[in-house]
């Protein structure tokens, strides 16, 4: 196995590609986000129903469009009491900041008049040949309640509002490798990583 298979990571979220380098640190991949490529890639038009759908979808454009084979994620942050939303569409929640889209979550359940719900992070990589084909799709996830205010300063995204009773903290007061090891991206992670290990020669 050479260390020369470059892999690109459809993303330019640096705490995903941080939490991603340390779960395939073993792999002879070196990964590269978005940021890395020599010229902007405009990004597809996400109109997967699901996070499978829209992994797929991006995986095989930027795939295509860069010429390098490529990992794309798609998840989510479903939530019972709101009927599983924002779910699919957890990234294009109003507001722009994670803080804003957090605010946005509590706002909904506090109308419902109780902040106690259940909630899980779902997770769907999709890894795609440079010619678009998809090669392997993981998908994981985690389930936990919503915390009665947002809590912790780790991690990103929906990670202060979801807690874990298992560890007793929500995400964001969880340690990197805490949360690697029981996240729904870990989860994914770990599954594509086994994945890429056996079959690192179909990457091309």
């Amino acid at each position: 196995m050479s260390m020369s298979v470059r892999l690109l990571v459809a993303t330019s979220n640096a705490g995903k590609m941080r939490e991603l380098a340390a779960l395939f640190a073993d792999l002879p991949v070196t990964l590269l986000s978005l940021k890395d490529l020599p010229a902007e890639i405009p990004p597809p038009d996400e109109t997967g129903e699901t996070c499978a759908d829209n992994a797929r979808l991006k995986a095989t454009a930027y795939a295509v469009a860069s010429g390098l084979p490529c990992l794309a994620e798609d998840s989510g942050f479903e939530v019972e009491a709101l009927g599983g939303a924002p779910g699919v569409r957890s990234a294009r929640v109003p507001g722009g900041s994670d803080e804003a889209r957090n605010a946005w979550v509590y706002a909904q359940l506090d109308a419902l008049g109780s902040r106690e719900s259940a909630a899980r992070f779902v997770s769907v990589l999709a890894l795609a040949r440079a010619d678009g084909e998809i090669l392997h799709v993981a998908e994981g996830e985690v389930a936990g309640v919503i915390a009665p205010e947002p809590r912790g300063t780790n991690g990103f995204g929906y990670d202060p509002m979801l807690y874990y009773p298992p560890l007793g903290r929500t995400f964001a007061e969880l340690t990197m490798d805490e949360k690697a090891s029981v996240s729904h991206r870990g989860r994914a992670s770990r599954l594509m990583h086994d994945w890429i290990r056996a079959h690192v020669d179909a990457l091309g």
